[in-house]
C-alpha cells in the first residue's frame, strides 16, 4: 500500500516568482526619510537577481519582520539627494541592499502570515505603499524594477487577509518544538556563503535526485538555514514556493488520515497544518482549520489525550495565573466557533523529544503524523499548577466513513519502518 504521506513527486516549478504584470499605481503617502542612512549613489546597473546565479543556491531571510521593515526604510533613504561631501555608495553596496530586500519581500509573500502588528505597530503597510507608483524613487525604478511589483504583491495578499485579523495570533501560542536538524557545526557540509549577510543566507539547495532531500524524497520542499544561535533548521525551499498548499482549508485538504511527514515544516509545506511551529491554525470567525499535539509538549500535563477522543488545552493554559478568568485569544476563539458551527478539525500528532520516558505510545515514534478529522463536541474549565483557570476543548474523531475509511488503528501504523530509517537520515544533509 502506498504510504499516504508519500510526497506528491511534482515536476519543479520555475524559480521566478510568478508576479503579474499589470500591477496599478495607488496614489500613496510621501516617502519616509531617515537622516541617520541617506546616502547619494548612481543607480543605472540593471536589475539584480534574488537569488545567486549558482542555480544550487539561494538566498533565504534569516532575520525579523521588523528588521526588515527598517532595511526597506533605509533603502529609499539611499536613493535620496545628499550635498556632494556626503559619503556614497558604491553600486555593490547598492546591489547588496537591493537583492537582500528582494530576497525579504518574497519572504513575506510566501512564508510569513500577516499579523495586525505588523500595521499597527510595524508601519509594513505604509512602508510597502512607498515602493509603488508614484512614490518609487526613479533611481530604484531603474534599477530594480521588480522590487515595486513585489511590494504590490506583499500588499494585496496581506490587505486580502486584513492583515491577519481574526486569524489565530501565533506569538500567543507556546509550547511546541521548534524544528532543528542540530548545530551547524555537526550538519553542514560547507563553510558559510561569502554572499550572505547580518540579514540573509545564501544557503545549499537539496539535489533535485537526492533519495532524502530531492523531489521523491521525505523532505521535498524543504532545505535546511542555520539560525543566529547556530542551529540547523528546516526552511522552504525557494524553487518550490509555487507547491505550497494553502492550509486554510477545512477538511482533510488532499490528505489521508495516515499521512506522515518528518518534521512541521514539511507538514506546512504540504498544506496539511498553518504553522511551522505553533499548534492551532484557524480564525475566529470561521473555526479551526487544524491543531497539532505534540507527545512533550508543556501541554501534555493538561491535554487528556485517549486518540480517538482529546482534551484540548487553550493557549496560554499553563501561564494563567488568574483563578476565575480564563486567557483568550484568536486561537482559543477558533476553536470556540468550531464548536458552534461543527465544521471538522484535522488533528496531527507530534513525536516531539523521543527520548523523554513519559511519552504517550499513541503518538507517532518520530516526526508528524495526520489522524484524520476530528469534531470539537464540548468546551470546559480546568486548574493549572498555578491555580489559573483556563479553557479546554473535547475534540472526537469522525467515523471512518468520513475519514477515507482510515481507522484508528490504520493511522497508527505510521511511520512505517522504511519511513523511520529516511528520518534517521535527514541529519546528515545532502
Amino acid at each position: 500500500m502506498e504510504s499516504p504521506g508519500k510526497p506528491s513527486g511534482q515536476i519543479p516549478t520555475s524559480r521566478d516568482s510568478n508576479l503579474p504584470s499589470n500591477a496599478t499605481p495607488t496614489q500613496l503617502p510621501s516617502p519616509v526619510t531617515d537622516n541617520d542612512t541617506d546616502q547619494d549613489v548612481e543607480m543605472t546597473q540593471p536589475t539584480v537577481e534574488a537569488t545567486p546565479a549558482d542555480e544550487n543556491t539561494a538566498s533565504v531571510w534569516v532575520d525579523s519582520v521588523k528588521e526588515g521593515v527598517k532595511q526597506l526604510k533605509k533603502l529609499l533613504s539611499m536613493t535620496k539627494k545628499r550635498p556632494d561631501h556626503a559619503p556614497k555608495l558604491t553600486k555593490e553596496e547598492m546591489q547588496s541592499y537591493i537583492r537582500n530586500m528582494r530576497v525579504y519581500l518574497l519572504w513575506l509573500q510566501h512564508e510569513v502570515e500577516p499579523k495586525p502588528e505588523f500595521k499597527q505597530k510595524l508601519g509594513l503597510d505604509k512602508v510597502l505603499a512607498l515602493y509603488l507608483p508614484p512614490n518609487f524613487p526613479e533611481t530604484l525604478d531603474r534599477m530594480a524594477p521588480d522590487l515595486s511589483i513585489l511590494a504590490k504583491e506583499v500588499l494585496n495578499k496581506y490587505e486580502a487577509e486584513e492583515w491577519g485579523k481574526g486569524f489565530t495570533d501565533h506569538e500567543e501560542e507556546e509550547g511546541l518544538e521548534a524544528d532543528d536538524l542540530g548545530s551547524a557545526v555537526a550538519t553542514s557540509r560547507q563553510s558559510p556563503d561569502p554572499r550572505s549577510s547580518a540579514h540573509t543566507e545564501v544557503i545549499q539547495l537539496p539535489p533535485v535526485p537526492h533519495p532524502i532531500w530531492g523531489l521523491e524524497g521525505i523532505m521535498h520542499g524543504v532545505a535546511r538555514k542555520t539560525t543566529k544561535t547556530g542551529r540547523v533548521v528546516p526552511c522552504l525551499d525557494t524553487r518550490y514556493r509555487n507547491e505550497k498548499r494553502d492550509a486554510k482549508v477545512f477538511g482533510h485538504n488532499n490528505h489521508k488520515p495516515g499521512a506522515w511527514w518528518p518534521y512541521q515544516m514539511t507538514a506546512l509545506f504540504h498544506g496539511a497544518h498553518g504553522s511551522p511551529q505553533h499548534g492551532i491554525t484557524g480564525h475566529a470567525k470561521l473555526g479551526a482549520y487544524s491543531v497539532v499535539v505534540s507527545a512533550t509538549s508543556v501541554y501534555r500535563d493538561l491535554n487528556e489525550d485517549k486518540g480517538t477522543e482529546l482534551w484540548y488545552s487553550a493557549d496560554k493554559s499553563t501561564e494563567n495565573t488568574n483563578p476565575v478568568k480564563a486567557e483568550t485569544s484568536p486561537a482559543t476563539r477558533s476553536l470556540e466557533m468550531s464548536l458552534k458551527n461543527g465544521k471538522p478539525v484535522r488533528v496531527l500528532r507530534k513525536a516531539g523529544n523521543t527520548s523523554d520516558a513519559r511519552r504517550n505510545p499513541i503518538y507517532p515514534t518520530v516526526g508528524i503524523r495526520y489522524d484524520g478529522l476530528y469534531k470539537v463536541v464540548a468546551q470546559g474549565f480546568d486548574t493549572n499548577k498555578n491555580n489559573g483557570v483556563y479553557k479546554k476543548f473535547k475534540l472526537e474523531r469522525l467515523p471512518d466513513s468520513e475519514n477515507d475509511g482510515r481507522s484508528w488503528e490504520d493511522v497508527q501504523k505510521y511511520p512505517t519502518r522504511e519511513q523511520r530509517q529516511h528520518f534517521d537520515k535527514i541529519k546528515d544533509g545532502y
